[in-house]
């Protein structure tokens, strides 16, 4: 019997592999530094040998040729090092052991990753630039990005500010985690002394649970927070339990346009231009008295025919004005949460162009490191001269405050 040949099939034996074919400025560039690193890894090494080549001295130390090759992805590509050997086992200084990535490539690929490059893009899309055998599997950038985990548990326990003039509360819901459930993000941003805003916590809640909140806000306590000004949030009754429970004193402001939105789902459409005209006019009130006024008249006009949606607006009366207590300059801050959707409109991008992030904890990274950077390019509250002089004022006075209810 015949010895058994296995045939290729016509599409493998027509395979090719196709390198990248570099410029000659390019391919001197590359040999000018993998030279430049050789020299280093061998000077390194007579170092500690105590002798160059061929110089006697006497030395327990000997070389002992060099390790396989390796190819080193640096800051202008991948070029290909062979460190020494001794008969002594070192650690080299220039090039570790196991090292394939310099410590700015590692810093580089997971803000690749952060800015929209998929964990499986990596290879295909910069494989030309760092080289065939550069580390780009999507289990290196997965491995790369774990060290985002621990600068959010060590950002989570970072010290605060006492005192907080403005905060907004408000919860997000990314795709993250298993199919069937939901992940919400529970996150708080503060005005501080200065008027810059801060983002003081991101966690992972249930559903905006008043457990969750409670959580949120036990830990901005434990932190250093003992004084808020004004919360603003929308209508999730699990925020203000929290916020009665730990800053009683603090007042509170309901989201403008959260309200409106409900309040507008509970008319016809033949009747929304007009009653989302009436709620502007309410919202672009010069003064508290007036917008009272105005909300009295939305009332008896509404009251018999939209019943529903003038109990919606009633539902929250007071805590719609409270942003009248505060200086002028601030009210166009304190009427919505948008401070919090600005933060996220880079987030919202990000994770819908990443589909579903496969577990919880990779989706809150993901989102820290993005608030991050959003947070950089926040300008400060307009009006931040008057900050620092309305916390004082309003604590001064504190003991004669009216809380809302």
């Amino acid at each position: 019997m015949g010895k058994y040949h296995k045939t290729r099939s016509r599409s493998r034996s027509k395979r090719k592999i196709y390198k990248h074919v570099y410029s000659l400025a390019e391919s001197l560039a590359r040999e000018g530094v993998q030279e430049k690193i050789q020299d280093a890894l061998n000077a390194e090494r007579d170092e500690i040998v105590g002798r160059g080549r061929y110089e006697r001295h006497q030395s327990s130390v000997y070389r002992n040729g060099y390790h396989k090759p390796r190819c080193l992805v640096c800051g202008c590509g991948g070029v290909e090092v062979r460190v020494p050997r001794l008969e002594v086992p070192y650690e080299s200084q220039i090039v570790p052991r196991y090292e394939r990535l310099t410590p700015e490539i590692k810093t580089l690929l997971p803000e690749l990753y952060l800015h929209g490059l998929s964990t499986g893009d990596f290879d295909p899309a910069l494989s030309w630039l760092f080289g065939e055998g550069a580390p780009l599997s999507a289990t290196t950038i997965v491995r790369l990005k774990r060290k985002w985990e621990q600068e959010y548990q060590t950002w989570k326990e970072r010290p605060l500010d006492k005192e907080y003039l403005y905060v907004w509360a408000d919860g997000i819901y990314p795709k993250g985690g298993p199919i069937d459930e939901s992940l919400c993000l529970l996150v708080v941003v503060g005005v501080n002394h200065t008027g810059a805003k801060e983002l003081l916590a991101l966690a992972e809640g249930y559903r905006e649970s008043e457990e969750s909140w409670k959580e949120v806000f036990r830990d901005l306590k434990k932190r250093g927070v003992n004084w808020i000004g004004l919360v603003v949030g929308d209508g999730i009754k699990g925020l203000w339990k929290a916020v009665r429970e730990y800053f009683p004193h603090a007042h509170r402001q309901r989201c403008w346009l959260h309200k409106m939105r409900n309040v507008l789902d509970k008319v016809p459409d033949k009747a929304y231009d007009q009653v989302l005209a009436a709620l502007r006019e309410i919202y672009h009130a010069k003064s508290e008295k007036e917008a009272k006024e105005l909300t009295q008249v939305f009332v008896a006009r509404y009251r018999s025919v939209y019943p529903k949606a003038v109990d919606c607006l009633q539902e929250a009366y007071d805590q719609l004005f409270a942003y009248f207590r505060f200086p002028r300059i601030h009210w166009k801050s304190l009427k919505t949460t948008n401070p919090i959707e600005s933060l996220f409109s880079a987030v919202k991008l990000r994770t819908k162009a990443a589909r579903r992030l496969r577990t919880r904890m990779s989706a809150l990274c993901l989102v820290f490191q993005l608030l991050k950077h959003s947070e950089r390019r926040i300008r400060r509250i307009n009006g931040h001269t008057v900050v620092a002089r309305t916390i004082d004022a309003m604590k001064s006075r504190a003991p004669k405050v009216r809380l809302a209810a």
